[in-house]
């Protein structure tokens, strides 16, 4: 096994650059995100393991499974460990991972039941929240639009827990975005807080786009141009707006509960 013990080593110096703007190789840490990403192999693929000797010493079991895999494993020093970490007390191992997120022109999905718009979407953790639920909830894929933040940075990662490792993710512009709607027949749905329609008045049934806007400005107006329904969730309190991430995992449950309806043909007595 290689042995880095400086921070001076050409890959740490690259993981430090790759780590201020990650494209299309990203640093996970952790033992269950490297977990994670290493049963999803979906659009990525885990170049390397980094480990120190702490955690290869309390986790001797994991490292003869990791030892069977076509893996790189390499042994880095604890000044490495805190050197190329974003926690106060790294567990020890990290995982350099390639991604490149393509764009929506090149999705090939059979089918589009449910896709999901983020429209410069800016703060990692609603992003990677929303990421999250989407996932849990079953979306089939998720676009995010030129402006958003970088869905590959840790704190959206962290704030997925994992599950953007097991959504199709997507970028595009506005054109794109309109063009993948017109050509799978997909409704639009924007969320809008002062809609007139609530959630639960309008269609849910599939196939749909639905659209979450930035924090501040809400859906772009080049996606208002498009014909769309739009759509709020009701308050009761004395709140004026829910955050996106809130306001999507409300609206994805409703789309969810929609479908297993269906499904099942089960009808609630409520």
């Amino acid at each position: 096994m290689k042995n880095i013990v400086s921070i001076d080593n050409p890959l740490i110096r690259e993981i430090l650059k790759l780590k201020k703007s990650p494209s299309e190789k990203i640093l996970i840490e952790g033992l269950n995100l490297v977990k994670t990403v290493l049963e999803a192999q979906k659009d990525h693929r885990v170049e390397k393991i980094l480990l120190t000797d702490i955690f290869i010493s309390k986790h001797r079991d994991y490292i003869k499974t990791l030892e069977g895999k076509d893996l790189e494993l390499i042994k880095i020093s604890e000044k490495v460990a805190y050197k190329i970490s974003d926690t106060v007390n790294p567990q020890g191992i990290f995982a350099l991972v390639s991604w490149k997120i393509k764009n929506l022109g090149e999705a090939k999905l059979k089918k589009c039941d449910v896709l999901v718009i983020l429209d410069k979407v800016q703060d990692p953790g609603n992003m990677g929240t929303i990421i999250r639920t989407a996932e849990a909830f079953g979306i089939d894929a998720l676009v995010f639009t030129t402006g958003s933040c970088n869905p590959l940075s840790s704190k959206v990662i962290r704030a997925s827990a994992g599950s953007i490792f097991f959504i199709s993710l997507y970028k595009a512009n506005e054109d794109e975005i309109e063009e993948f709607i017109n050509k799978h027949s997909l409704r639009l749905i924007i969320t809008e807080p002062k809609a007139e329609k609530m959630i639960f008045e309008i269609d849910l049934s599939s196939p749909l786009a639905i659209l979450f806007g930035n924090e501040a400005h809400g859906a772009g107006l080049y996606f208002k141009k498009i014909p769309h329904t739009s759509c709020r969730i009701p308050l009761l309190g004395r709140a004026e707006s829910l955050n996106v991430a809130m306001s999507a995992s409300i609206i994805l449950y409703e789309i969810m509960k929609n479908r297993l309806f269906k499904l099942t043909k089960f009808v609630p007595d409520f």
